[in-house]
This record gives C-alpha cells, sequence and structure tokens, in this order.
C-alpha cells in the first residue's frame, strides 16, 4: 500500500526531466563529433576540393549531387549501401572522439551542479538564521513546519538581506539543501504566521519532491552544452556563410544549403525545446508544490494574490507565460480549486515530449555503435515510454476504483506527441537532405497514429488492469501493458524508418521500376495489369517493414489478447469496465460475412482476367489475385475496426481490436475454404476446372496472404479505429449529441449484464488457440526465403539494377566526385591492381629469362602464376565493390577495363591449375588459354590505366 500511496502522491514530472536530461547529452555527442571535425577543415578552407575528405568525401564519391533532388541521392547512395557505411567507418579516425568530448560536457555540468548553489550563496550575500533570531522563536518554528512535513534530508536556512518581498526559495544540490528567506518575509511570522507557514511549507515541499535536484541538474547541464557545444555550433554555421558569401567554393553551397543550415536550425529547435520543457516542468512543480503545502496544512487563502496589471495583451501575456518558470498566481489558485487539473495530461507537455523524442532518436543516429541498427529505437522508447505511461497512468491510478473518464484524453494526448514526433522529424531530418521539404511531407500525418495508437491501448487496457480484484494482479497486468505500449510505439517508430520515410521521398513513385522486375522475374502475360501491379507494388512498402518482425507479432498478438485475458479475470467489476464481448464478437462475425463477401466478389473480378488455359503461365494472374485477397482481407479488418470504434462509448480501441482479430481469423478459414475448393465453385473458380478437395492449394495461397496481414491487420485496425472513433465524435459534436466522454460517465451507472465465465473462456480459447499457432508457425519459417521477404528483396534488386548515378549538371560537382571517389578509394585499388599487374610482369619476365626446356620453350612456375593471377582478381574483385565512378562513360570504361581483366585472371587461373570439374585440356591447349588470357590481362590493363588518368583529369580540371 505504501508504493500505492507513494505512486499516487508523485508529479510525475521525473520522466520527463529524465528525457530532457539524456537528450541532451545524446545531442551533445554528435554536435562535438562534427566540431571536432569540422573546426579544422573549416581553418585551412580554400579550395572546396581539399575539404572532400571523411564522410563528405564518402558521399560525394557515391554520386551524391547537391544540385540533385533528395530522392535521386537516396536511391544513389542505396545502389551500394554497405560500400558507404564501410568508407564512412573508415574516415571515423577517432571514433569516440564525441563521446570523449561528452565526457567533458558531463564533468563540466557535474562542476557546476556542484558549484552553483555556493556561488549563489556568495553573491547574494545569505546571513545565517541566528543572526536575525536572538530569542530562537522563527528557529523553533521552522522546525515544527519541518516535523509537519516530515523532512528527512539535511536542510539549513538563511536570511536574504537584499530581498524585502515576502518570499523564499530553496536551492542546493542533492542531500544538502538551504531555504532561502526574503528579509520581507520575517516580519510575517507575527503579523500573519498562517501566511508565512504557506511560504515556508511551499518550499518545504519542493525539497519533499526533490525539485531542487532536478532544476540544478538540468541548469548546470544546458549550460554546459550551450558554452561548450551549441555556441561554438551557432559560430561554425555563422563562419561557413562569411565563407560562402565572400565567393570561397564549397561543394555545399549553394545546392546543399539546407543541409549546411540545418545544423543551427536543429541547435535553435533544441534551445528552445529545452527552454520550453524546463520552464513547463518547473511551472507545474510549483503547482505540486502547492497542492502539498495546502495538504500539510497551509492556509490556501496565502494564494489570495492579484496578478501583477501591466499594459500588455492578454493574448501576449499568455504566450510570455509560457517562458516563465513560475506560473501565475490565477493559474495556482484554479490548480488548487479544481484538484483534478494536476491529473489531467497537458498537451503542451506531449508536444515538448514529441519533440525530445524525435530530435533524441536522430542524434543516436549519428553515434558509430548505433547508426546500424534498431537499438537507437529502443532507446528513444525506453526514453519516452515512461513519460507516457506515467502521465497517461497515473491519472486513472488516483482514480482507480471509480469509472470516470476513457480514452478521449490519452487520444488528445497522443496525438500532441505525435505532432511533437512530426515537428522533429521534419526539423531534424533536414540535416540529411539538400531539398528544404520532404517530396511527399504529407506522410509525416502518420506519426499521428504512431503516437496515439499506444497512447490510448494503454489508457483503456490500464483501466482493465486496475479493475482487477488482488494488487498483485493488478501490478502485473499494469507491467505488462506497459510493455505491450512500449513494443507498438517501437513498431511505429521501425516503420516509419523501413517504410514510411521511403514514401516520404516519393520513391513510390518509381514503383515502375519495380514492375518491370516482376515483369522480368516472373513469367506470363502482364499486358492488361498495370494498374493492379502498380498498387501491388506500392502496397508492398507500406506492409512488408513489419510483416516479419517477431517482436512486432508478439506486439500484434498481444494488443487484443491482454485485454481479453484482463476481461476474463475480471469476476466482478465496475459498471462500464468490461469489453461488451456478446456485441463485439457479434460485430466481428458480421465483418466476416462482410470479408467473405468480398473474397467473392474478387474471385469473380479476377475470373474475368483467368488464362485461358491452365497449362499456360499464370504466374501475373496468381500474383495479382494473391494481392487483392490481401487487400480484401485487411479492407474487411479495417472496416469492422472504424464502425466498431465509431459505435462504441467505452474501451472503442480495445473492443475494435477484438472484433477485426475475429474478422481476421474467419478471412484466413475462408481464403482457405474457396482455394481449397477451386474447381468446385463455377464462376469463382480461379486455376482449376475439375472439382476435387485440394487443400495444399489453399495452403500455398493462405501462406503469403497470412505473412503479410498477420501483424499489418493489427496495427492497422488500430489506426483505422482511432479514426473511426474521431470521425464519430466529430459528427456527434456537430450534431449536438453527447460525446464519447459524455454519454460514458451517463451510461457509467447503469450496471450491464457482465458475459458469462463461459463466454469468456470459449472466447478466449477460440481466438487465442489459433492466432497464437499461426504466429508460431509464420514466424518459425521466416528464416525461409518466403513470399513476403523475397518482394522485400525485389525492390532492393531493382535499386540496385540503377547502376551509376546520372552525371552531375555542374562542372564543380563533377570534379569534386571525382576527385572523391580517388581519395575515398579509387586511388588504393588502382594502385593494388598496377602492385599486381606489376607483380605478375615480374614472373613473366624471370621465367623468360630463367632455363628454357630442351625443345626451347619456357618453363613456367604454374602454381606462381596461379597465384598471381588470383591475387589480380582479387583486387579486380574489390574495385568492383567500390562506388560506381561517379560518371556513366568513365563508369562504361572502368567496368569493361575491370571484366576483360578479370576475365584474363580466371582463364589464367583455369590455365595454370584447371579445376577438377573443369573439362579435360591438351598441354597445346592449355599454353594457348595462357597464353590468350595474359594478352586479355594486358588489353585491359593498358585500357584500365587510360580510365584512371581520365578519371584524375575530371577531377583536376579547372572549376571556373
Amino acid at each position: 500500500m505504501k508504493a500505492l500511496a507513494a505512486l499516487r502522491s508523485a508529479t510525475g514530472t521525473g520522466p520527463r526531466f529524465a528525457l530532457l536530461m539524456v537528450l541532451v547529452v545524446a545531442s551533445s555527442t554528435p554536435t562535438l563529433d562534427a566540431l571536432l571535425q569540422d573546426v579544422p577543415i573549416l581553418l585551412g578552407l580554400r579550395d572546396g576540393r581539399e575539404g572532400l575528405h571523411g564522410p563528405s568525401g564518402c558521399l560525394y564519391a557515391a554520386g551524391f549531387d547537391p544540385g540533385s533532388s533528395d530522392l535521386e541521392n537516396l536511391l544513389t547512395a542505396l545502389s551500394r549501401p554497405d560500400t558507404l557505411h564501410k568508407c564512412i567507418g573508415d574516415h571515423t579516425l577517432v571514433p569516440y572522439r564525441g563521446a570523449l568530448a561528452t565526457l567533458v560536457l558531463l564533468a563540466l555540468a557535474a562542476g557546476l551542479y556542484w558549484w552553483l548553489p555556493a556561488a549563489r550563496e556568495r553573491w547574494r550575500r545569505m546571513v545565517p538564521l541566528e543572526t536575525v533570531d536572538a530569542d530562537g522563536t522563527l528557529r523553533a518554528e521552522l522546525a515544527a513546519l519541518c516535523d509537519r512535513a516530515g523532512i528527512r534530508a539535511r536542510l539549513r536556512f538563511r536570511v536574504d538581506p537584499e530581498r524585502t518581498t515576502s518570499g523564499a526559495s530553496v536551492y542546493g544540490r542533492s542531500g544538502s539543501y538551504t531555504v532561502s528567506l526574503h528579509s520581507g518575509l520575517l516580519p510575517r511570522l507575527g503579523t500573519d504566521p498562517e501566511g508565512f507557514r504557506a511560504v515556508v511549507l511551499h518550499e518545504l515541499a519542493h525539497v519533499h519532491h526533490r525539485d531542487v535536484d532536478y532544476a540544478y541538474a538540468s541548469t548546470a547541464l544546458w549550460r554546459a552544452y550551450v558554452l561548450l557545444a551549441l555556441i561554438p555550433t551557432f559560430t561554425v554555421t555563422g563562419w561557413v556563410l562569411v565563407l560562402a558569401l565572400s565567393g570561397t567554393k564549397s561543394p555545399w553551397w549553394p545546392g546543399a544549403a539546407a543541409m549546411m543550415l540545418a545544423p543551427a536550425l536543429v541547435g535553435l529547435l533544441l534551445a528552445g525545446l529545452v527552454h520550453l520543457a524546463r520552464a513547463d516542468l518547473l511551472r507545474r512543480r510549483e503547482l505540486f508544490a502547492d497542492r502539498r503545502a495546502v495538504a500539510w496544512g497551509a492556509d490556501a487563502a496565502g494564494w489570495q494574490r492579484p496578478d501583477p496589471a501591466g499594459s500588455v495583451a492578454p493574448w501576449l501575456r499568455r504566450l510570455t507565460a509560457l517562458l516563465g518558470t513560475h506560473p501565475r498566481w490565477e493559474e495556482r489558485r484554479r490548480a488548487l480549486d479544481d484538484t483534478g487539473r494536476l491529473d489531467r495530461v497537458s498537451p503542451l507537455a506531449m508536444f515538448l515530449t514529441g519533440i525530445s523524442a524525435a530530435l533524441l532518436h536522430q542524434s543516436l543516429m549519428t553515434l558509430p555503435a548505433l547508426s546500424d541498427g534498431p537499438a537507437t529505437f529502443w532507446i528513444t522508447v525506453g526514453a519516452v515510454a515512461p513519460v507516457l505511461c506515467f502521465a497517461l497512468g497515473l491519472p486513472l491510478v488516483r482514480a482507480s476504483g471509480t469509472a470516470d473518464g476513457d480514452g478521449r484524453s490519452a487520444a488528445v494526448a497522443g496525438l500532441w506527441l505525435g505532432f511533437g514526433l512530426l515537428l522533429g522529424e521534419f526539423v531534424s531530418s533536414g540535416q540529411h537532405r539538400i531539398d528544404w521539404m520532404l517530396p511527399r511531407p504529407q506522410y509525416l500525418l502518420a506519426f499521428l497514429l504512431i503516437a496515439a495508437v499506444p497512447a490510448v491501448w494503454w489508457s483503456q487496457s490500464l483501466r482493465l488492469a486496475l479493475a482487477l480484484p488482488r494488487r498483485g494482479q493488478r501490478w502485473t497486468a499494469a507491467g505488462c501493458c506497459a510493455l505491450v505500449t512500449a513494443t507498438v510505439l517501437w513498431a511505429g517508430l521501425r516503420w516509419w524508418r523501413t517504410g514510411g520515410e521511403t514514401l516520404s521521398f516519393g520513391a513510390v513513385d518509381r514503383s515502375a521500376q519495380l514492375a518491370a522486375y516482376y515483369a522480368r522475374t516472373v513469367p506470363g502475360d502482364w499486358h492488361g495489369y498495370g494498374p493492379d501491379l502498380s498498387a501491388f507494388t506500392t502496397g508492398l512498402v507500406v506492409l512488408t517493414p513489419l510483416s516479419g518482425e517477431i517482436l512486432v507479432g508478439a506486439g500484434a498478438l498481444l494488443m487484443w489478447l491482454v485485454p481479453l485475458v484482463l476481461a476474463l479475470l475480471q469476476r466482478t467489476g465496475l459498471p462500464g469496465t468490461g469489453l461488451r464481448l456478446r456485441r463485439t464478437l457479434g460485430a466481428g462475425l458480421a465483418g466476416a460475412l462482410v470479408c467473405g463477401a468480398g473474397l467473392v466478389l474478387a474471385q469473380l473480378m479476377m475470373n474475368q482476367s483467368r488464362p485461358a488455359t491452365p497449362k499456360g503461365p499464370a504466374g501475373p494472374f496468381v500474383l495479382i489475385h494473391m494481392w487483392w485477397v490481401i487487400v480484401t482481407v485487411l479492407a474487411a479488418c479495417l472496416l469492422t475496426a472504424t464502425v466498431v470504434a465509431a459505435r462504441a462509448r467505452r474501451h472503442w480501441l480495445l473492443r475494435a481490436l477484438l472484433a477485426a482479430q475475429v474478422v481476421q481469423l474467419l478471412a484466413y478459414a475462408e481464403v482457405f475454404l474457396l482455394f481449397s475448393a477451386d474447381g468446385c465453385l463455377g464462376p469463382l473458380n480461379t486455376a482449376f476446372d475439375v472439382c476435387l478437395w485440394r487443400p495444399h492449394n489453399g495452403l500455398v495461397i493462405d501462406g503469403p496472404v497470412i505473412s503479410l496481414t498477420l501483424v499489418n491487420a493489427v496495427l492497422g485496425s488500430a489506426c483505422a479505429a482511432l479514426v473511426g472513433a474521431g470521425l464519430a465524435w466529430a459528427v456527434r459534436r456537430f450534431r449536438g449529441r453527447p460525446t464519447a466522454d459524455n454519454a460514458a460517465a451517463s451510461a457509467s451507472s447503469t450496471a450491464v449484464r457482465p458475459p458469462s465465465m463461459l463466454l469468456k473462456a470459449g472466447t478466449l480459447l477460440t481466438l487465442a488457440v489459433p492466432a497464437v499457432v499461426l504466429a508460431a508457425v509464420t514466424f518459425t519459417q521466416a528464416t525461409a526465403p518466403d513470399d513476403s521477404r523475397l518482394w522485400q528483396d525485389a525492390g532492393d534488386a531493382a535499386r540496385k539494377q540503377r547502376g551509376p548515378a546520372p552525371p552531375a549538371q555542374a562542372p564543380e560537382t563533377r570534379a569534386w566526385q571525382a576527385a572523391s571517389w580517388l581519395n575515398d578509394g579509387g586511388t588504393r585499388h588502382a594502385q593494388q591492381i598496377n602492385a599486381a599487374s606489376v607483380a605478375l610482369d615480374s614472373q613473366l619476365l624471370k621465367s623468360a629469362s630463367g632455363k628454357r626446356n630442351a625443345d626451347g620453350t619456357v618453363a613456367l612456375d604454374e602454381k606462381a602464376f596461379h597465384r598471381l593471377c588470383g591475387a589480380l582478381g582479387q583486387r579486380v574483385e574489390e574495385a568492383r565493390d567500390y562506388f560506381p565512378v561517379p560518371d556513366r562513360n568513365l563508369q562504361k570504361n572502368w567496368s569493361a577495363a575491370l571484366n576483360q581483366v578479370h576475365h584474363g585472371t580466371q582463364d589464367c587461373q583455369e590455365a595454370t591449375d584447371p579445376p577438377k570439374n573443369a573439362p579435360h585440356r591438351t598441354d597445346a591447349e592449355r599454353e594457348h588459354l595462357f597464353t590468350t588470357s595474359l594478352n586479355e590481362i594486358v588489353s585491359g590493363m593498358r585500357t584500365f590505366g587510360t580510365t584512371v588518368l581520365n578519371i584524375k583529369k575530371t577531377a583536376t580540371s579547372p572549376t571556373k
């Protein structure tokens, strides 16, 4: 009970302070690393090509063109992602220099945290309490107040003689606090003792809530960041602008001006965010301190003070109030009068949390140890999920035992969190773009759903958890719900990085390349399937990112299974705390009937394009038919979830997920029956005309349908439920009818007949067993090359077929690209190939000058030639894996030379040491093959040398 009482009295702002400080620390590492890298370059910058090394040089070597678009540069980088990653890693001479600089920053922050209280005491010239309390009355009163508040920390009282107001303040560091009493407060002990006690109890509440620790730690860390990172970043940005405007050549100006100025914009956003978030947190903790002081016996009349009047407009006063660390007296009085005001989720807090999450994720992505892999998402979710759970969970915990409220406040909070994610992603991603605006910015709206779905699910599932009869069950269920919430949030962020970001860059417009890939790899007549294939390739970008994630699959399964188990465990509960299983299951059955009708309609429509004979290539028909089956199953699930959420009043998201799961499982059974009975359905036949029961055919079609919908149907239904509930709320609001909250409040007093235990248990077994079996079968086969994974690989193959990037328009860019290509690996590969060729030539000269056979022929050391030809071939293969030459004509010559040399080395090895499975050759044939291979190597090396010279000429060509 002590833990529950402590949780109910918590302020809930601690996780937000932790997120803010984690953000500052995480942002320090890439910022300081960039400063340590850029400052030496800028100090010696004369010609742009001299500064093209490191990560910037790797980008230009890969074909980066500041005069192109973000999409073109993205596709260019994706042509050799492993090579680009290796190049950047090789140029990170001190991979942890940013981390070391961050340690210096943290040491400075620790020093400031230790020094600021002492500095304040010296600056304000505090005097001991004994100098103004000769008879000990003041000390006795303060000791009594400390006993009333139960303060056990080391606490000192000082008097500030220069402050004549009747207030006080507290400062210090962890374990040692000082309360500064203003000189104008001391006379109030005799004239207004209740007012004096209210002021002191308010400061003691700050000590009780550890507000001093949060305030001084965040202040010290932020000042250290501003001094070592933020101010130097603005200085470097200003110096870059001066150099650019003064005519100094730079490969980043003006084409990549957005990328150059983005760090300054991110720095400004971070500065504004930290100040607003810190001010909002401190204001909120002031309100909690007021409430704690009143709970300790402070007279609420002490807060009846007027706000200072001024000539400032009211809207401007409200705006500037967001920058202050202390709330206005009017706001403080409202918080005391309305006991539930502090329990409501602040939209500003959620908005700032979303921006913090986006900036944190972008900062983590730049760290060498976290740049590749999903760890950045977990760290971000680990910092954001506690904020979300505490903000939405504490009001429910304090109101546990009642049926007040439902999911609307959580939806609003989630939408504000998503809006913050949207803005933070839009600004921070500009560091990696050359365009000021994303090609498809409307896809950023997905962040609203990414944040709102876990927020609503957590709020509604936690209410079910708190209605359990036993305390141990409640805590266990709440922990499980928190883990599912974090997983769903992780899944949303993961989807954006692997699919949504591609859509926002406009890559979906290049679906013709992927369509051409399927037209080449799937035999058959694709004529007439153009629109279907376009929809298919676009849908894969949406569905494939999460279809093979085992963790996301587990989270999707638990999203509807956990509420169902919680409903089963509730023997007797408060009115309105159940899921209304009968209506929910009925809606699911109706949705399954709609899905069956949709599948029949799809069969009839696809029957018109059925191949004339089953013996012909039916690949296009089967692939497109399978796609529309997937669309039908998803549409039925989403439609059911939308309708259920729109008509429900309580737990609308949980009920929508449960109904959609009924549709999903029955839809799989319908697909299996339709295709297993193919040939017996008349106009609904797909591939067969002979009536036989073919369960294997049903399993073959059901497999890819399940792999692409098992996870996506649940997550998509959650998003559809949010949209449906929002539309229903808007319609009710427009018609003047009660909204979901008001209707739920009026209905909460009316008890409904709870479902029987038999219905609960039967529903759980009927839904859970097949769902768990399907998930286990699907994800245990995820390592095999299933259709969904092959479809995702097809996109990668289509990108690789693009070849080298189109030539840059500006001659300066072409020169910078060629110079970077040479500096970051091209010259090294050329030297290695030349060295291997020289070694082969030396062996030839050595053999020519050595002993001869009796017939006058040269005696060759076949093992040596086999080894030297193999070494030359290895060097050629390494050069092939390097970036294409950033010029298509030069790349054509480069590739032709490498292919010719590589073919010659293979013939050389086959002639000197034939492999076991090679056809038998006579000595004369081997000698001829060896001679031909050497001639081919010589010819290829001649072309190779000419090509390298042309690349160097391009790199050193004048740029004026």
